[in-house]
């Protein structure tokens, strides 16, 4: 049989989040939106504008107002190569981030999902649990019956009594793990755990799994952040070209007019160029570093492809197994209608009672629920894998 993993859209399950979670990811999209805008633009240099406001008395009986207004800025236009790879660094540093959030997100809604599966499956573990009860209560039944009649031991009436007992502790564990998956999930979300709508998965190829998975996406991605970097470390070590730029203003009044002292009003400007390299003793040295860590991240990526590989081959591992054990409860169920035919037809021959043919039906019936919980297993292991799944129809 040929298995392989699936995916269905995401946004089907998006309301399962409370609005107090969407809201925290909504800011956290906002900060990685303008960091990203402030990293774009942190190549150029501010304006810088100075105002100098001053009076002096320092000649004979003249006061002097002077007023001086600058503007300049000192911006590097050549980097080579360090301004274009620094606007690429913050492009791509933009997408690791929001696919890290889109994971962020991803992993709640499936804790959410994790959590209603799990509600699911203990609701017909209770169901099981309670058919147990009834099953080990005809027994007790049948066992106190036998011992009062002296045919019956004691020591088996005990037995049978303290296996009851013993699925009734369990029972109360079951209604304290409903109610504890209840309030995790509030944590989560503000529906009824009840009504959520599981999901059903469809099946796609090993590509599609490995190509689409947001963790490998985004080791993809961290490698070309790291090589922006170390494109921008070897720029930022050679030849740069700044461009200087100023605008002055100035006014000066005198109290009294003299022949060579008279006020006057001024503007001029300056227009330049400088070109600088630095000479660093450890340049090659942080270009190393920066390359180093650059080629790390291209094995990291590739290690991520083959732990998802392992992944991958270890999901269909646990899917054929659920598959096997469905397939003997199956068979179970088939042996259980054989014998509830026997047992009716021994009825009407005296050889049975109705509560030999209530505990095959309720064998059964446990049969089938455990298929159901196995099933469920089964959708919950695909969960594991399917929710890192970046495409789905949206």
């Amino acid at each position: 049989m040929r298995y392989a993993l699936v995916f269905l859209p995401l946004f089907l399950f998006a309301s399962l989040l409370s609005d107090l979670k969407q809201k925290e990811l909504s800011y956290d999209k906002n900060f990685i939106l303008e960091d990203s805008k402030e990293t774009k633009k942190s190549w150029i240099n501010p304006i810088m504008i100075q105002y100098n406001y001053s009076k002096d008395n320092s000649l004979e009986s003249v006061k002097t107002t002077n007023q001086l207004l600058s503007i300049s800025v000192n911006q590097p236009i050549f980097k080579s190569g360090a301004i274009y790879y620094s606007i690429k660094y913050a492009n791509d540093l933009k997408d690791y981030n929001l696919k890290d959030l889109e994971l962020q997100r991803r992993e709640l809604i499936k804790n959410a999902l994790d959590l209603a599966f799990d509600y699911k499956i203990a609701l017909l573990n209770k169901k099981i649990s309670l058919l147990n009860i009834e099953n080990t209560k005809i027994d007790v039944l049948r066992k106190k019956e036998a011992f009062l009649n002296g045919v019956g031991d004691s020591s088996l009436l005990n037995n049978a009594i303290l296996s009851l007992n013993n699925l009734r502790l369990s029972l109360e564990d079951l209604n304290s793990q409903i109610e504890s998956l209840k309030l995790n999930f509030k944590n989560i979300s503000a529906m009824d755990i009840s009504k959520v709508k599981l999901p059903r998965f469809k099946l796609i190829s090993k590509n599609e799994f490995i190509e689409n998975n947001l963790e490998f996406l985004k080791r993809q991605k961290l490698k070309k952040v790291k090589y922006d970097l170390y494109k921008m470390q070897i720029g930022n070590q050679l030849l740069s070209l700044s461009l200087n730029v100023s605008y002055n203003w100035q006014d000066i009044e005198y109290s009294k007019t003299i022949s060579t002292l008279k006020s006057n009003s001024t503007n001029y400007y300056k227009i330049g160029f400088s070109v600088s390299m630095p000479i660093s003793f450890n340049a090659v040295n942080k270009i190393q570093k920066s390359k180093i860590d650059y080629l790390k991240s291209a094995l990291l990526a590739e290690d991520k492809k083959n732990e998802l590989l392992n992944l991958y081959k270890s999901t269909l591992f646990k899917i054929k197994t659920l598959d096997k054990k469905i397939k003997i409860y199956k068979e179970n169920v088939k042996v259980y209608d054989y014998l509830i035919a026997s047992t009716e037809d021994s009825i009407k021959v005296g050889n049975a009672t109705n509560l030999d043919l209530k505990i095959l039906e309720n064998s059964k019936k446990m049969m089938v629920l455990n298929m159901e919980v196995l099933k469920l297993e089964k959708q919950k292991t695909l969960l594991e894998v399917y929710y890192k799944l970046i495409n789905w129809n949206n």
